[in-house]
């Protein structure tokens, strides 16, 4: 956390001055542009998990190989598990979006456009595959060296929830101008508010392990990150994609 609130302002900054680059795509630099601190904020805290995790695996003294990871298996079945996870995840969190649409909990705001569709694509299997690989890779491979299944299991998920967890209220409204290389540290602050909200915990918190030890059991139940990844990736397309053609009314927001 120390890490992620001392990287994000230089994150932010450092996005907000590339926006404006020719070379970069329309919708990179408009991402760039729109995307307040927060956001950043939440992309910083993962890049300090990932430049941490090195540390963490070598103070456990495993040696050379303690970047191989021991636990994972070849999947002669990798690409049944991916489509079969992304499929499964993708379609009941549709599904069950769409039975929000029919009881009037969300109404449909953009036409569906084939160009956002294959960017949420892309974003999918970058995060798929890039915190699979750190939580039910690395760092659960880590730590079943070290202990038993269960407890591991238990420890990576419940580490797995806290770092998404760790993200800011969304009633903050903060100006690109206030952001000053203290404003991290100001924004863990704001964040520590939500454990005094139980409903917020139950509602988030819950969610987020729960999702966490269905993508841990994939991975033990098949030595394998092909089927967590494809879950991963088909809950994250499936979100993007129905919060982009969807909006909730004002009566429930």
């Amino acid at each position: 956390m120390v890490l992620g609130a001392a990287l994000a302002p230089l994150i932010f900054h450092a996005g907000k001055s590339m926006a404006d680059l020719p070379i970069l795509d329309g919708y990179i630099s408009a991402v760039l542009k729109r995307s307040d601190f927060d956001r950043y904020f939440n992309r910083a805290i993962l890049l300090a998990a990932l430049i941490c995790i090195i540390p963490l695996l070598r103070s456990l003294e495993l040696g050379r190989n303690s970047l191989r990871l021991f636990s994972i298996k070849a999947n002669p079945f990798w690409k049944s598990h991916f489509l079969g996870g992304f499929f499964l995840a993708g379609g009941f969190l549709l599904l069950l979006g769409c039975a929000y649409l029919a009881l009037g909990l969300f109404e449909c705001e953009n036409g569906f456009d084939l160009r956002m569709a294959g960017k949420f694509m892309v974003t999918a299997l970058v995060v798929g595959l890039l915190e699979e690989w750190i939580f039910r890779g690395m760092l659960l491979d880590a730590v079943l060296r070290s202990g038993r299944t269960a407890i591991a299991l238990l420890f990576v998920t419940f580490f797995f929830a806290l770092v998404h967890f760790l993200k800011p209220p969304g009633t903050i409204d903060l100006n690109d101008a206030d952001v000053k290389l203290t404003t991290g540290f100001w924004m863990i602050g704001q964040i520590f508010i939500h454990f005094g909200n139980p409903v917020f915990i139950a509602a988030e918190f819950a969610t987020l392990f729960a999702v966490g030890w269905v993508l841990g059991w994939a991975r033990l139940r098949t030595c394998s990150l092909w089927l967590s990844v494809g879950l991963h990736s088909g809950w994250v397309f499936s979100y993007e994609l129905y919060r982009y053609h969807t909006f909730m009314p004002k009566r429930y927001s």
